[in-house]
């Protein structure tokens, strides 16, 4: 089995395990605290998939830089996104805004990305592409992050303001990625950004 199966595998059996234990009662405040690593090893193997590209490593520390920053603008400000705050269940905070916070956007860009260059060769489309299947993906996170405690909304209310947000910082980061690093689809990607929807498109049904 080459590398990639073996990440494949391994993101099949963290997914597998982390979507049924969220869905049990009594396993779901035993793994709620790991999901902050659970994020981690999958941007690894996203990584480790494309081969550790010197240009992608780049891109995705710019992207971490972007995603970080605006998330740290919407918790002090409410500028970006609107009134927010995080919880306990995504890890160590700098200032408020847990470290993973610019992982997942770091992720999410690179996945996004690598299927929105499938459709297109304009780049603007490209990352508007990647923008709206991020913002997709925004949809879906919201209330399953809310009750997961992840982070949480200035009166329960999520304001269209946040995915207006999404779109434009996501256009940015898709953007500013494809000009540095061009990531290709590849199949861990297609898997990650798959079981990546299913896990909340899961927990937002049941």
């Amino acid at each position: 089995m080459n590398k990639e199966r073996t990440g494949i595998l391994v993101l099949l059996i963290l997914y597998a395990v982390g979507t049924i234990s969220m869905l049990v009662p009594s396993l779901r405040p035993l793994v709620l605290p790991l999901s902050g690593y659970n994020l981690f090893f999958s941007f690894l193997i996203l990584l480790n998939a494309y081969r550790w590209n010197q240009t992608l490593l780049i891109g995705s520390a710019t992207i971490f830089i972007l995603g970080f920053f605006s998330e740290w603008i919407g918790v002090h400000t409410g500028l970006l996104f609107g009134r927010y705050w995080y919880g306990m269940n995504l890890g160590p905070k700098l200032s408020g805004v847990p470290f993973i916070i610019g992982i997942n956007w770091a992720m999410l860009t690179i996945l996004a990305s690598g299927i929105a260059i499938k459709w297109t060769k304009n780049i603007t489309f490209q990352a508007m592409i990647a923008a709206a299947l991020m913002t997709g993906i925004d949809v879906l996170m919201e209330p399953v992050a809310i009750r997961n405690d992840y982070w949480h909304w200035h009166n329960g209310v999520i304001p269209l303001y946040n995915y207006m947000c999404w779109f434009v910082v996501s256009f940015i980061g898709n953007l500013a990625l494809i000009k540095i690093a061009k990531p290709s689809l590849n199949n861990t990607s297609i898997v990650l950004f798959t079981l990546i929807t299913l896990f909340f498109t899961i927990q937002l049904l049941v």
